[in-house]
């Protein structure tokens, strides 16, 4: 769909404040697996290894890797050492690994795309900004350089996540679905079930409020909520949205539509059940100033016992307190809709890239998926795997990983290939984040949101 320029732009503008990935990854630090060594390709990789321009002695290959992982603990590592193994087997391939915030990466390569030379032959990208890297021309079409074979390793419905058109976008490397993580022990403990509603999900919440040194002041609350008017916020309260059967945005006969409209009644029952478990008191005080990591260490220190996260706050939670191994699981979310988009993480291959490049960038991009035995960066990250053989690794198996696993198989929604994703999630944050303040009603915030989004449809259609 052709879109108007001024509102890419704008788009890509606001994508430095507004996409950290589904979980707020750029956020998380997560626990150091047991120390592990890069396996060595077997001798069935050679025969997948890359074609002569990427890995003979023809001619030598240059990569610049720029990486959202790289910069991250404990997981970053071993970014630097899948690099290192692949250019001992690849002696004629150099890869250089730029390590930057995933918060500084949209806005570095918006600004490249008036110079693209000096862009990177590979980067971070995912789900939600890759269609505005697209639409400013710099992603590679990966479908005539992933075979079939490879393409058969991902798990259900990934390669159809990194999809723009009939395009392959990306690499596929983590998923990052929302669900809801939990404590176990405080559910059973109040002789609650996982909630099946979203109501039945604010009845748990308040029922697992609590002062438990009788101060008179709540000191454990039902859901951490992200409260802040950041991409994590916005990304979690969009979730919410559609799992309560609300589109956010979709495309219908060739135009941008949204259900984001005053007159719809789903939109004001759920929007009034959000901003109430505020006024209600069961996310901690303070909501408009909690963000993720704030949020996230509030669950790990049992200050709140429900969480709606990507997979990686479980390293956050085990790292800060180990005790709640064994404690921790996942549901998906509430309601009769799906609630979240994969989360699908990865690299895209520049479009200005030579032929030799992108071939050496995309097996490069393949060893990084089938050569760690130990799974030892999703482990360490939190991260879920896209490989289905990845998802069958141990550590995944758990209670605290099922919510995401259950989610995965019974399907995803499918990626909202639309440019002006972040100015919409601008707009929903813009739109609680007035009530949690007391700047505005309900009422009011939802007619200020049909205004902008209306707006922001008629700048992509």
């Amino acid at each position: 769909m052709k879109k108007k320029i001024p509102a890419i732009m704008f788009s890509v503008a606001l994508m430095a404040q507004a996409l950290t990935g589904c979980g707020g990854a750029a956020d998380e630090t997560t626990p150091a697996p047991t120390d592990t060594t890069t396996a060595k390709a077997e001798s069935a990789q050679e025969e997948k290894s890359a074609p002569e321009s990427a890995g003979s002695s023809a001619g030598d290959v240059s990569l610049t890797v720029l990486c959202g992982y790289a910069g991250e603990d404990p997981h970053g590592k071993y970014v630097y050492q899948y690099a290192d193994a692949y250019m001992e087997e690849h002696p004629n391939v150099k890869i250089e690994v730029q390590a930057i915030s995933t918060n500084d990466i949209y806005t570095k390569l918006s600004a490249m795309a008036t110079t693209p030379d000096d862009l990177p032959e590979v980067f971070f990208t995912s789900a939600d900004a890759v269609a505005t890297l697209h639409d400013l021309g710099l992603t590679q079409d990966l479908s005539g350089l992933l075979p079939d074979e490879l393409k058969a390793e991902f798990a259900n419905g990934v390669i159809d996540s990194c999809m723009l058109g009939d395009e392959i976008s990306y690499f596929p490397i983590a998923l990052q679905p929302q669900a809801i993580i939990y404590r176990k022990d405080r559910f059973d403990e109040a002789g609650l079930s996982i909630p099946k509603t979203w109501d039945e999900f604010a009845e748990c919440a308040k029922a697992l409020t609590k002062d438990t040194d009788g101060d008179g002041q709540n000191d454990e609350w039902g859901f951490g909520m992200v409260g802040s008017n950041n991409s994590s916020g916005q990304s979690r309260f969009m979730s919410y949205l559609w799992a309560n059967g609300i589109d956010c945005v979709k495309e219908d006969g060739g135009q941008w539509v949204s259900d984001l409209t005053a007159d719809n009644e789903t939109l004001k029952t759920a929007f009034a059940r959000w901003t109430d478990m505020n006024a209600e008191g069961i996310v901690p005080i303070g909501i408009t100033e909690v963000d993720y990591p704030t949020a996230a260490n509030y669950f790990a220190m049992g200050y709140t016992n429900m969480f709606m996260t990507g997979s990686n706050a479980l390293g956050v939670a085990y790292s800060n307190n180990p005790d709640l191994k064994g404690k921790l699981g996942s549901f998906k979310l509430p309601g009769d809709y799906p609630g979240t988009m994969l989360g699908t993480e990865g690299y895209a291959v520049s479009s200005y890239a030579d032929d030799g490049e992108k071939a050496a960038a995309v097996d490069f991009l393949r060893f990084f998926v089938e050569n760690d035995k130990d799974m030892g960066f999703w482990q360490s990250s939190g991260k879920i795997p896209a490989t289905t053989e990845g998802q069958k690794a141990e550590y995944i198996t758990g209670d605290d990983y099922a919510g995401y696993l259950a989610q995965i198989a019974d399907g995803c929604r499918p990626t909202v290939a639309f440019a002006g994703v972040s100015g919409l999630k601008s707009a929903l944050g813009d739109a609680y984040a007035s009530v949690f303040s007391g700047e505005q009603s309900n009422d009011a915030a939802i007619q200020k949101l049909e205004s902008v989004v209306s707006e922001l449809m008629e700048d992509y259609n």
